[in-house]
């Protein structure tokens, strides 16, 4: 199996494949990692790359920050070794579009978010703008699928048509509702078990075929 050299990490990686089941984070973006990954083949070494994150360029222009290049960095370049996205306003503790000059900050999924996207809640495609117009922040925006503020400083989609407004993580809400679902089968499944669990407790079959009330 060939290996590969990554300026991020010490030892060669090669590729591999991850599974769901083996509930992996990437040391990159700090996201969860399933299929085509680059790993670590010292023994004992977790460390491992989407192959996305494996193939990130090292330097990239982006429209949010046009006076300066943006520079890969493998960790965020400061004492308490976190940085806040620009564009979401979160912490990251890996990797970094960062510029050396205005100690800019930008997750590498933040860095990729297209221009364009399709809401799930809206008729129109709404576009990635980095910041709100001054003029039209006043009293600030609602987002339109969560309903929560949006936040001034930070990026956030738009469709300028209908005043539509979302955070970046609302723009396609089947995570979100996923979600949702998802809770709402564990909660039923938890339903389920405590109810068995009760009556186990209960009743006991006696050989007779008759069940026995037990105190």
């Amino acid at each position: 199996m060939k290996q590969l050299n990554h300026f991020s990490h010490r030892h060669p990686l090669r590729l591999s494949g991850v599974q769901p089941e083996d509930q992996t984070i990437c040391s990159g973006c700090d996201l969860d990692l399933v299929g085509p990954a680059y790993i670590c083949t010292k023994a004992g070494c977790s460390f491992l790359l989407h192959e996305s994150c494996f193939e990130l360029p090292r330097r990239v222009r982006h429209k949010s920050h046009p006076k300066h290049p943006l520079v890969l960095l493998s960790s965020p370049p400061y004492s308490d070794g976190e940085f806040t996205c620009n564009a979401c306003g979160e912490s990251g503790h890996a990797f970094t579009f960062h510029c050396l000059t205005c100690k800019f900050d930008l997750h590498v999924e933040c860095a990729s978010l297209p221009e364009t996207e399709d809401s799930d809640d809206h008729e129109h495609p709404v576009k990635l703008l980095y910041s709100f117009p001054e003029e039209e922040w006043k009293g600030g925006f609602v987002c339109d699928v969560c309903h929560c503020p949006l936040v001034k400083s930070c990026w956030f989609y738009s469709c300028s048509a209908c005043n539509f407004c979302t955070h970046l993580e609302c723009v396609t809400d089947q995570e979100f509702h996923f979600i949702q679902l998802i809770g709402v089968y564990l909660w039923m499944t938890q339903q389920i078990i405590d109810a068995f669990s009760m009556i186990q407790r209960t009743y006991e079959p006696a050989q007779n075929g008759y069940l026995y009330y037990l105190e």
